[in-house]
């Protein structure tokens, strides 16, 4: 017979599962209200690159869900935490609306480069900046 384990975490993905751009998916505010009610972590997850943690937790805030901002976990989170771990200053070709969440890293002198959906920065001008400092970090 195997050994049962207690399940103890639950990583819910945001896009596609609890909304739909601007629209919450039908029955999702139910189900994440019986999910609260069972002993287990929450934590929601998105690869979402276009908006900042703030906008995102204001759009669930919008559809209704409770959701706090210390339980949502992005791509940019991941990104940032990376950075700050191994103290690097980036040159940051993300779009506009996701720079909040790297506020307070600095940029003045970067040594790599963070290249995200973001097509205002795919031009030949700022490509060969980002290929220059790459090549004069290493």
């Amino acid at each position: 017979m195997a050994a049962q384990h207690a399940l103890k975490a639950v990583l819910v993905d945001l896009s596609g599962t609890l909304h739909v751009e601007d629209s919450d998916v039908p029955g999702m505010q139910e189900a994440l209200k019986r999910l609260r009610s069972a002993p287990v972590m929450i934590w929601f997850v998105t690869n979402t690159m276009k908006e900042c943690k703030r906008d995102l937790l204001e759009r669930l805030t919008k559809l209704g869900f409770d959701i706090a901002e210390n339980e949502i976990f992005t791509s940019l989170t991941a990104i940032r935490n990376l950075l700050e771990q191994k103290q690097v200053q980036p040159l940051l070709l993300v779009d506009k609306k996701a720079l909040p969440d790297f506020t307070g890293i600095a940029t003045d002198d970067p040594i790599a480069v963070v290249i995200r959906l973001s097509p205002e920065h795919f031009h030949y001008k700022m490509m060969n900046e980002a290929f220059w400092e790459v090549s004069l970090s290493l």
